[in-house]
């Protein structure tokens, strides 16, 4: 009796894009969205101002923390998202990132300030607009699915790359700019309130860790 099973050894028996698959299986997912910040990149420990380089040598997911290098704001990228979470916690008190901080954000608050606990981003610069609020421990893996009020000249209607402000929040939290939590991942954990654009992030999925330890 003859069998219908597909011959796997024999790629002509399978379809192409299957084909297309099954040669890129071992390549990291590369990013719907490129890299494009706002500040100065330091990775492997240099600072390099070849942005197209990192998106041509690390198509995969990228980890970013802002930090202090020689004096200057900057973000630091990393491939592994272990060692991306040891560089922002060794930063959480630093007094010169702190300082670097006060001088791009609209504004920081001392550990002694109180804090909200929930975090409110925005669809216009400087805290206006319409507010987008998470809960801790809350995520959002497709900010696309999440209408924005519908008002004249807007064109974009979701919340999907929509974020242009940010208020301060006691907890860390972090967006991605591809959806489920992938693409390039900024991880925040500091307490100021800033333009996304100042920090150059586009966001498709967001999460406020809340009390939770952070894992990605």
């Amino acid at each position: 009796m003859p069998s219908h099973t597909p011959d796997l050894q024999n790629p002509s028996t399978l379809s192409e894009e299957f084909q297309e698959q099954w040669v890129r299986r071992t390549e990291p997912a590369r990013r719907q969205n490129p890299f494009t910040p706002a500040l100065p990149v330091v990775i492997d420990g240099e600072l390099t101002e070849d942005i197209e380089r990192i998106n041509l040598e690390y198509p995969g997911d990228l980890y970013i923390t802002p930090v202090a290098h020689k004096s200057t704001l900057a973000l630091a990228a990393f491939a592994d998202s272990k060692a991306m979470l040891k560089r922002a916690q060794g930063m959480t008190y630093d007094p010169e990132l702190r300082e670097l901080l006060r001088d791009h954000t609209l504004g920081c608050l001392d550990d002694s300030d109180p804090v909200k606990l929930v975090l409110d981003c925005y669809d216009r610069k400087n805290l206006y607009g319409h507010i987008l609020r998470l809960f801790p421990e809350a995520m959002i893996p497709d900010l696309s699915l999440l209408q924005r009020p519908n008002e004249v000249g807007i064109l974009n209607r979701t919340w999907d790359n929509a974020i242009r402000s940010v208020d301060a929040c006691a907890y860390p939290y972090s967006v991605s700019s591809d959806r489920n939590f992938s693409g390039v991942t900024h991880f925040i954990n500091f307490r100021c309130s800033f333009n996304a654009t100042s920090f150059g992030y586009t966001a498709s999925s967001i999460r406020n860790w809340g009390t939770l330890p952070p894992e990605f």
